[in-house]
């Protein structure tokens, strides 16, 4: 609080004052006091007035300045009222007492919401381990009368089952990943791996999606060691080369996989994964959208499927584990998504 804040706090305080010397002035003057007298009584109580002031501002400025600084650089606003000590003013007493009580409405609103977060990802996560059970044994089922069909067409229908259950556990591998995103760091283990060994394994894990689609999946440069959590990152891949699949082309459609060592001896030296197909791609229009969350696009409005989760999905695991990622388009001509690992160590445990 400056000076003039304060001065404008109490204005009408002021003038009420004022008036009151001078009418005791005036009064002073009826009654035929000397001019001295009433010169010096004017000037007491002014100074008195103004010494009241002055220590009445002193008592009120550390506290409203240290608010005023909490407020400006503080993080979390709820925090303030264990920040700064009770003043000793009427005001700035209330003023506390609002701030606690506004601050353990926060803190228990929190901590309620984050309860609920909590139990509703445990719930996720069980129901995930209880619905793969019944796909288990749906596969196995299918396993057996495949081998007992008694004709081709039979046993296309039946491997068509068997890619639609597939995808729906696809999609509840994509659920359980997405609810246990806002805890990645209690199931996360950093170790080296090589680019090959992660495309590979994310490649066989997507394999039926891309003979499905007559994808063929290209690689170079893929012997660079990387610093990641490999269950993590594989499916990240999986999710970009299921995103892939979905607006491959109809004839020739590849995917490539490179990698490659940037900026090498620098301060910014990362290996980069770029992972390019030749669909359909994106427009320049939504191209900066293609990571947020729900959004699918022009090709999403020809492509019935698109949920729009995948990709942001992607983007928030990358985020967390500190892996750099950007995605670049020319509509007709394909998507790419460049993955950057730090070779640093230290940053991933900043």
């Amino acid at each position: 609080m400056s000076p003039a804040d304060y001065f404008k706090s109490v204005a009408p305080s002021a003038l009420l004052l004022v008036g009151a010397d001078l009418l005791c002035m005036f009064v002073l003057a009826v009654a035929g006091a000397g001019r001295d007298v009433i010169v010096l009584t004017g000037f007491i109580a002014l100074a008195g007035a103004l010494v009241a002031a002055a220590l009445d501002y002193a008592r009120r400025r550390r506290f409203y300045r240290e608010l005023d600084a909490l407020v400006a650089s503080s993080e979390h606003p709820r925090w303030l009222a264990g920040m700064i000590e009770r003043p000793a003013f009427s005001e700035g007493e209330l003023t506390y007492d609002a701030l606690c009580a506004i601050a353990k409405s926060a803190n228990d609103d929190v901590a309620e919401y984050r309860r609920q977060v909590e139990d509703y990802r445990e719930y996720i996560e069980t129901w995930v381990h209880e619905a793969k059970s019944p796909l288990a044994a749906a596969h196995l089922m299918l396993a057996n009368l495949e081998e007992r069909a008694e004709d081709g067409a039979t046993y296309e229908r039946l491997q068509s089952v068997g890619d639609e259950l597939k995808r729906i556990e696809g999609y509840i591998d994509q659920a359980l990943f997405y609810a246990r995103s806002e805890a990645l760091d209690r199931d996360y283990l950093i170790r080296n791996y090589t680019l090959a060994d992660l495309v590979n394994a994310s490649i066989k894990s997507n394999a039926s999606a891309l003979i499905a689609a007559h994808v063929a999946p290209v690689r170079h440069g893929l012997d660079l060691t990387v610093f990641t959590d490999e269950k993590w990152i594989e499916f990240v891949l999986g999710q970009i080369i299921q995103n892939s699949v979905k607006y491959a082309k109809a004839t020739d459609a590849r995917i490539a996989f490179t990698g490659e060592l940037v900026d090498q001896g620098g301060a910014n030296e990362c290996v980069e994964l770029t992972i390019a197909d030749n669909g359909c791609g994106v427009s320049a229009a939504d191209l900066p959208r293609v990571f947020e969350k729900g959004f699918t696009g022009s090709n999403g409005r020809t492509h019935k499927r698109a949920t729009g989760i995948g990709l942001y999905l992607v983007k928030r695991l990358c985020d967390k584990m500190g892996v750099g990622i950007e995605a670049c388009s020319h509509e007709g001509e394909g998507f790419v998504v460049a993955l950057r690992f730090p070779t640093n160590k230290f940053h991933y445990f900043e």
